[in-house]
């Protein structure tokens, strides 16, 4: 049985690494991390057997922290980095690279250019690049790979959900970075629909939302509520939402992997406007996309409009599970990473 190492091996903010280890599993590859810990044991001389993978996700974030004000290097995790890079120009195992952005989220100025530099060295040494979204393709000469975060949904289950009722409530849940502005969405979202916001949230950040929501006073409904969300807390705060919103700045990444948690589950999303969102909102009726501050508000105003007619979520589903679910996943990761 070959093997795939993978990195990093564990993410607890998310599912994605899971669903990437079962995916390979269902391939019929055992799994292992590519970690320091791996390096210094028995099971780094796998890395030299060129019918082995090495799985490769967000090593160029290693090399920053976290903050409001923009990230900034971290010599402790660029260090790894540098080591990680050493290893993989001498590895015989394939390099399976991961593009999932194009530069490292909330990088300003030269710290900017420099993750794009990593990125770039990253594609550079891979044997086989990945994308999630099909029109990048030739921008990193990669494969396209389903995302595979997507839960296959049972379109049967949802085919006598009922039209929704009440205040229209809108989300964006998962982690709260600055790349989302938020704080901008709240300082111009209307009156009427519900604003729901969930996930950890930098304490920096979090004072400027809140000093956001206190300038719009009370006839906004905006529900911010920053810190961890568990896997149930994020499934039963999903199935609360008429729609999500997506507002990342399409500059640091391909696609957003709530996107995939979203789609076939919720009735919309309205989604910042990226080569991936248009290509999605050509596939499914919910997909609404915008470009800026009107066009979103827009977006929000037409799904108001559009909540009892849109077809059901059933027809969305099924072709979601066409698109990404794991029957698709298995069947591309076997074509496209087998020798």
């Amino acid at each position: 049985m070959n093997t795939a190492y993978v990195s990093p091996f564990i993410n607890e903010t998310n599912d994605y690494i899971n669903q990437v280890k079962a995916v390979l599993a269902a391939n019929g590859m055992a799994v292992q991390p590519f970690s320091f810990k791996t390096l210094a044991s028995p099971r780094a001389l796998g890395l030299f057997n060129k019918h082995n993978l090495i799985l490769v996700h967000w090593l160029e974030s290693r090399a920053f922290t976290e903050g409001r004000t923009g990230a900034r290097v971290s010599l402790f995790g660029l260090l790894q980095v540098l080591v990680y890079l050493a290893v993989l120009a001498v590895a015989r195992a394939r390099f399976v690279y991961f593009v999932h952005d194009h530069a490292v989220h909330d990088l300003r100025g030269w710290r900017r250019s420099f993750s794009v530099g990593l990125i770039r060295c990253l594609s550079a040494l891979a044997d086989v690049r990945v994308v999630h979204d099909p029109s990048h393709c030739s921008t990193y000469r990669a494969v396209y790979l389903p995302h595979p975060l997507y839960q296959d949904r049972q379109p049967e289950r949802l085919a006598t959900v009922p039209g929704g009722q009440g205040v229209f409530r809108v989300g964006a849940l998962g982690a709260v970075r600055p790349y989302k502005r938020i704080e901008h969405i709240a300082a111009c979202w209307p009156e009427g629909p519900e604003l729901v916001v969930r996930g950890r949230c930098d304490p920096a950040y979090e004072r400027e939302i809140r000093s956001a929501l206190a300038s719009r006073g009370q006839a906004v409904r905006v529900d911010f509520q920053p810190g961890f969300l568990s896997r149930e807390a994020f499934d039963a705060a999903m199935a609360s939402l008429d729609a999500l919103i997506l507002p990342h700045a399409s500059d640091s990444m391909l696609v957003s992997g709530a996107f995939f948690e979203a789609i076939g589950a919720v009735p919309f999303i309205i989604a910042r406007e990226t080569p991936f969102t248009r290509w999605a909102s050509g596939q499914f009726a919910g997909v609404l996309t915008f470009t800026n501050d009107a066009e979103m508000l827009a977006c929000v105003a037409e799904a108001q409009r559009r909540r009892d007619t849109l077809p059901p979520l059933a027809q969305q589903a099924q072709k979601a599970n066409e698109l990404f679910g794991l029957k698709a996943c298995v069947a591309a990761y076997a074509s496209a990473l087998h020798p």
